[in-house]
């Protein structure tokens, strides 16, 4: 993901830099007047030259100085995007990608025989995207929110058959917003136009109802129709074509109005509390067995280590009450390994939880409870202490209690050292870090802030 969002910062910049250079000059004239008394007396009468000495100095002083002001210069940057489609079936099965296209059926997409699954999900393909950027296109005088786009990986799939499947890199995409709401979260009509060279040829053109984004987060309901034809390495090419309609997710998805681009990045409004591309940690568990090793049989001991946690595209919205310190937050998918036979996989957990910032420095508490449907099911409490160590990277201990069903064979076929899929509960605590990650303050947040342009 971070080698996309560098492939469309390389076609088109993230932020404006304004600067203003100024010469001060400072004149400064100094009039000092010394008045010397005659010596010995003086008769009455008499009228002496005056005494009086006047000195007049005058100093020049000149420096320069640099005022820099920036501005976000893209109106959408994101990296990922993820739509479940509806009605798309060519030659294949479902994809079993589920709704956005990122709820996966594990067992059956890794292990199943794709002449016995039943069609039995209501959405049949997926469309994936990966690096986002769109900036101002003026292309109509007087005519507002046109942009030009780039996305760096993109990929379309009615069904499961690859060979229907269609692959951009670096579709050129032009768009034009209409806003039903200028407030955050905005709410739009969006039609757009996409074209592919390669490694597919395509054309793709589609219209949305988009909310947000708050907090990186944007969802939509799009429908479309796709044309045009795969390309497959060793093999023929396929015309490809369909209508479709679609439900879409787009995580650290960041949208700007034409409006906002006048406003320094200082004045911005941010509406969570964190934002983390990556965080993870290394767990010791309740659990009987770890993950990483089996028990020593001379010494009955094992690796204190019994496994980990890793969430991707976090984001934490802060809720309008108790001084915004509630928050409710997601993660494009949480992968937990306590033991052996204790793991989870969660895609879009839910999590709920209460920031607090001890002496109001930069160390930050959450207290937090957390649930996710599916592919696993569970549920765990527990609490985070991060502390920011340089830019976007800050340490964390995370501690609490995990309850769930594996709801996957995944492990179990990868492995025979693990049963059966089972439940379980574990009390668990870790050490970890949490890379490209952004921690705001109270005062950053956007209530209450009174900024000019609220």
């Amino acid at each position: 993901m971070i080698l996309s969002i560098g492939l469309i910062t390389a076609c088109g910049s993230i932020n404006r830099v304004e600067r203003d250079r100024f010469t001060h000059t400072i004149i400064d004239t100094l009039t000092a007047s010394e008045v010397k008394n005659q010596p010995n007396s003086r008769p009455e009468g008499i009228i002496y030259p005056s005494s009086r000495t006047v000195t007049t100095e005058r100093a020049l002083l000149q420096f320069d100085s640099v005022v820099t002001r920036e501005y976000p210069a893209f109106i959408r940057l994101a990296l990922f995007e993820g739509v479940g489609m509806i009605g798309t079936l060519q030659t294949g099965n479902s994809t079993l990608l589920g709704l956005f296209g990122i709820f996966p059926e594990v067992d059956d997409i890794l292990f199943g025989d794709p002449t016995t699954i039943p069609d039995r999900t209501l959405f049949t393909g997926q469309q994936l995207r990966l690096g986002i950027g769109e900036w101002k296109l003026d292309l109509f005088k007087d005519d507002p929110n046109w942009t030009y786009g780039l996305t760096a990986f993109e990929q379309i799939s009615p069904d499961d058959d690859v060979e229907n499947t269609l692959t951009g890199v670096g579709t050129f995409s032009v768009r034009k917003r209409w806003y039903l709401r200028d407030r955050i979260p905005y709410v739009a009509i969006t039609p757009g136009l996409h074209f592919t060279a390669m490694p597919s040829s395509y054309v793709h053109a589609n219209v949305s109802a988009d909310v947000g984004s708050i907090a990186g987060v944007n969802l939509r309901l799009q429908a479309g129709y796709v044309f045009g034809q795969t390309t497959l390495i060793g093999g023929d090419a396929r015309l490809v074509s369909f209508p479709y309609l679609g439900v879409g997710l787009g995580m650290f998805d960041f949208l700007n109005r034409e409006e906002e681009l006048e406003v320094e990045w200082k004045n911005h409004e941010h509406s969570g509390w964190q934002l983390s591309v990556l965080d993870f940690a290394f767990l010791g568990s309740s659990a009987d067995s770890s993950f990483f090793s089996r028990k020593d049989p001379k010494t009955q001991t094992e690796n204190p280590i019994n496994g980990f946690t890793v969430s991707a595209l976090t984001a934490k919205l802060a809720l309008p009450f108790a001084d915004y310190r509630f928050y409710a937050g997601t993660s494009l998918l949480n992968f937990t390994v306590a033991g052996i036979r204790e793991y989870t996989l969660g895609v879009l957990p839910i999590q709920v939880g209460y920031r607090w910032n001890p002496g109001s420095g930069k160390l930050a508490i959450d207290p937090f409870v957390e649930t996710a449907f599916a592919p696993s099911r569970y549920l765990q409490a527990g609490a985070r202490v991060m502390l920011p160590i340089a830019d976007q990277t800050s340490l964390q201990v995370v501690f609490g209690y995990l309850s769930g069903n594996t709801g996957s064979e995944l492990l179990k076929n990868l492995s025979d050292r693990i049963q059966t899929s089972s439940s379980f509960s574990v009390f668990y605590i870790g050490v970890g870090a949490r890379l490209f990650d952004r921690i705001f303050s109270r005062d950053e947040l956007r209530y209450g802030r009174g900024l000019p342009h609220e």
